[in-house]
């Protein structure tokens, strides 16, 4: 089974789906890959004006794969496969086509990130989302500061982030996270993506995006290079790895008390 799956491109309107439904399309640096190369292939194809991203069975992505996690916990740094992607981490908001989202179930970390990363959202009014990282005791891993300011504004963006608290695809809507809500997501979208298709110039539609963009970009990779550069260090702490013990044993987490070196 591929991590993802692109469907035949009908009236201009191309389908991927996230694919692990077994993991609840659980991320992984397989399916990055798998999904980066797809994105690609669809931005080079001029049969496609708009593309449609959804997970499959009923639920989005609900972050990172915890076998994953585990792995980087016992090692203390990512996944050497990561060096081999060619695209970068926010390679969805430099494709020159609208990207719009259909999301239900589970949103969370990696998988909000993704779909922010889109053009346009659409959520199930009883989605769960959340940012997620402050209960793994992770940084704001993705860009997600800046995707989630851009869309959400500076107060709502920290309150998501510092509480990292489940919220619904309806508050999601009024926090501007998503563009609308459907009961389903997926025919809306694909709707919507058809009617841009059949109606708007590729090239407008390309020039749009980009001025859309083009204060955020610089943010969004400068975020994800500051955090990155400090994972190695994350992954091996005490923190993250209670962090992920009380996820996989379903209980709060119980961190200890913040200490500050004096000297720095």
């Amino acid at each position: 089974m591929t991590d993802v799956l692109v469907a035949p491109t009908q009236a201009g309107v191309a389908r991927v789906t996230l694919n692990r439904p077994e993991r609840h399309n659980a991320w992984t640096v397989g399916m990055q890959a798998a999904y980066f190369t797809a994105l690609e292939e669809l931005a080079a194809d001029p049969d496609v004006r708009v593309i449609v991203v959804t997970g499959a069975g009923d639920t989005f992505c609900p972050g990172a794969d915890t076998e994953a996690l585990s792995r980087y916990s016992e090692t203390g740094t990512t996944n050497p496969a990561m060096a081999l992607i060619e695209q970068p981490e926010w390679y969805p908001a430099l494709v020159p086509k609208p990207m719009i989202a259909a999301i239900s179930g589970m949103c969370a970390g990696v998988g909000l990130a993704q779909a922010l990363l889109c053009d346009l959202r659409i959520a199930a009014p009883d989605t769960r989302f959340t940012t997620a990282f402050a209960k793994r005791a992770l940084p704001p891993m993705h860009g997600m500061v800046p995707l989630l300011t851009r869309v959400a504004g500076d107060a709502a963006a920290a309150e998501l982030l510092l509480t990292a608290r489940t919220f619904s695809g309806d508050e999601a809507l009024r926090l501007g996270v998503v563009t609308s809500v459907s009961e389903n997501p997926l025919a809306q979208a694909t709707e919507l993506a058809e009617r841009i298709a059949a109606t708007c110039a590729p090239t407008s539609l390309m020039t749009m995006k980009q001025a859309l963009l083009a204060p955020w970009l610089p943010r969004i990779e400068e975020a994800v290079t500051r955090v990155d550069a400090t994972l190695d260090a994350v992954l091996g702490s005490a923190e993250f790895r209670e962090g992920l013990d009380s996820l996989l044993e379903r209980r709060p987490p119980a961190f200890p008390g913040l200490r500050i070196d004096p000297t720095h």
